[in-house]
């Protein structure tokens, strides 16, 4: 990718040098950068983490699990069958049975103060918290799958950035072989080159390993413990977009952090007047039937009992609950002045990267790639030293890798961006750039 930006003069010149370069050091697993048709793309990538990701199934599990609680408070409270056998076992008359009472009894306790609509409410609020849970653990996972995926392709161009580095150390190293040759420079030229070059096959062995690396990180996404795929597909130069500060702003209270963050809040309000119902005491009303074997008689047995709040008026419990309705009132201040400063942050990530990415882009890294094809030139010619080449050239791939840092920076706050607003990744790297 990074040759496209070289001018054609400077291609040209290069294309001349016809040398070998010098071997870079092999790593213990190199990659394989195989053809576009075993390569991952992002779509495939996202669509292996949902069917396989364990965090997306425990936040579905949650949601199911508060879903048949909701259903369960929504019930009346179960009756009570109560059976006593009373004047048996005694002495006297009461021997055996036979002045026995059979008393059978049914008891309904009658709930008041709107208890039960409010258990329904605060079970509907929770569910809601579930799946406002679940779309955030869906954003989470696919943002971290996405952010993976731009890590391997940043160690696939270091990797390439790295090769290219080592082979024009190496053809450095040949040129200078050929002015000592001639006697045009010292044999010290070829000791500090050797050197440059050796540095550089390291630096391509590192690059191959953390490419290794981040293809492991990015299959443990959807559970697997070696990838099955040789590259990803993707390009980072197709820079996501910088959408507007405001309409990013706005759009924030949308998203489904903040909507959790109003019900928990509204969450807290239903406790606190279930608290309050609370304290308003439920009768339980009872109608039976009793045998009186003596007689052999029956009548009906009709009650009704109401608990004294003599002792505990849940005084106690209604304050309890103000006190965590008024803190989670702060909460929802605090936490939504928090995620606006990150989500300003984020945006200001995003476009500082882009920005940087376009500069040097379009200036630093031509400027960067003309100025050591001019070096390299003068010192094959005698009219630059040493010094001024390695200059040039370390100035051309320092460049170059601040141009894929900002690129891999520029994509990683868009991720983020898109995270804090609850949204899924797009595909940015494989077709063009995204709008938030």
């Amino acid at each position: 990718m990074f040759l496209r930006l070289i001018p054609l003069g400077a291609l040209c010149t290069l294309a001349c040098l016809v040398i070998p370069a010098a071997p870079a050091t092999a790593s213990a697993e190199p990659p394989v950068l195989s053809t576009a048709e075993s390569a991952l793309t992002l779509e495939e990538a996202l669509a292996r983490t949902l069917r396989s990701g364990s965090e997306l199934a425990v936040a579905t599990e949650e949601l199911h699990t508060v879903e048949a609680e909701a259903l369960s408070a929504s019930r009346l409270p179960n009756p009570e069958l109560t059976v006593t056998l009373e004047n048996v076992a005694g002495d006297g008359t009461y021997r055996d049975t036979d002045a026995a009472e059979l008393t059978i009894e049914l008891s309904q306790p009658i709930e008041l103060g709107g208890k039960r609509r409010l258990r329904r409410e605060a079970a509907e609020l929770v569910r809601q918290l579930a799946a406002h849970g679940r779309t955030l653990a869906r954003s989470e996972v696919l943002a971290t799958t996405h952010q993976r995926f731009i890590a391997v392709l940043a160690a696939q161009e270091g990797v390439v950035l790295a090769r290219e580095q080592a082979e024009l150390a190496g053809k450095s190293l040949a040129a200078a072989g050929e002015r000592i040759k001639a006697g045009k420079s010292p044999e010290i030229d070829r000791l500090r080159l050797q050197g440059e070059a050796s540095l550089a096959g390291l630096a391509v062995a590192r690059a191959e390993r953390h490419l290794v690396t981040a293809r492991q990180a990015l299959a443990a996404s959807w559970g697997e413990a070696r990838p099955d795929f040789d590259r990803v597909a993707g390009d980072l130069s197709l820079l996501p977009a910088v959408p507007d500060a405001g309409e990013v702003e706005s759009s924030l209270e949308q998203a489904p952090a903040a909507a959790n963050r109003r019900i928990a809040t509204e969450l807290q309000r239903v406790e606190l007047a279930q608290a309050t119902a609370r304290r308003i005491p439920d009768p339980r009303m009872t109608i039976g039937w009793r045998q009186f074997e003596e007689r052999d008689e029956q009548a009906m047995v009709l009650g009704m009992s109401f608990p004294l709040p003599v002792f505990n008026q849940g005084q106690d419990e209604v304050a309890a609950a103000s006190s965590r309705f008024n803190a989670a009132l702060a909460r929802e201040l605090s936490s939504g002045n928090q995620a606006r400063s990150t989500l300003r942050t984020a945006w200001q990530a995003l476009a500082d990267a882009r920005a940087e990415a376009e500069t040097l882009a379009s200036q630093v890294v031509p400027a960067a790639a003309e100025g050591f094809t001019a070096a390299e030139f003068g010192y094959r010619a005698g009219k630059f030293g040493l010094l001024e080449l390695l200059d040039a050239q370390r100035a051309l791939f320092e460049a170059r890798q601040r141009q894929l840092d900002a690129q891999t920076a520029s994509h990683l706050a868009a991720i983020e961006l898109q995270r804090l607003l609850g949204r899924e990744p797009t595909a940015v790297v494989t077709t063009q750039p995204s709008t938030l």
